[in-house]
């Protein structure tokens, strides 16, 4: 159904200027231990598509930790024909995860966190080929999870269930452009 979506859209716009990719990462996910990686392609002069992987495999301390491998993956409608300027897009999550925080710990079980939403971001270009990205998203996620004491081998609590509605997408990047 993607491969049709995206045959669609590259139907539907002309390619005015050479394949483009971008390779970014999100500041704000540094400062919280997680690495990550943003390649973006751009189709056309008007749709991108944006893969950002996040990675976070260690514990802060004894008692704190978060460990997640995340993805994010982005459909983006660009206002104007260069990587620069407003962007719109529709967004899937994807996480698993390990989090030591309080009381508890949360782990998912049984599937990962799932959920989408919708995003809008500008691109300032910063010299040559480097660019500063803002991006905002909302969205919705269910979450399936199982909550343990905070306690070396901690005894399982409960599993919950709960579905968000909010924020779901905070990033400012750096980015370099190469033309492919």
């Amino acid at each position: 159904m993607i491969n049709l979506l995206l045959a669609t859209m590259l139907a539907l716009q002309p390619n005015t200027s050479p394949p483009m990719l971008a390779l970014r990462t999100n500041i704000p996910a540094w400062g919280a231990t997680v690495m990550n990686v943003e390649p973006e392609l751009y189709f056309n002069d008007k749709f991108s598509f944006a893969l950002p992987l996040y990675w976070c495999p260690w514990f802060i301390t004894e008692s704190k930790a978060l460990r997640v491998f995340a993805s994010q993956p982005e459909l983006r409608f660009r206002l104007s024909p260069s990587p620069f300027g407003h962007h719109f897009g529709l967004h899937g999550s994807l996480a698993w995860y390990n989090l030591k925080f309080g009381h508890y710990r949360y782990q998912d079980v049984k599937r990962p966190l799932l959920g989408g939403g919708i995003s809008y971001g500008y691109s300032l270009s910063i010299a040559p080929n480097w660019s500063l990205d803002f991006s905002l998203g909302v969205g919705c996620a269910s979450l399936c999870y199982e909550r343990f004491y905070n306690t070396p081998n901690g005894a399982k609590a409960d599993t919950r269930k709960t579905f968000y509605w909010g924020i779901d997408q905070i990033s400012i990047s750096i980015g370099y452009i190469l033309d492919i």
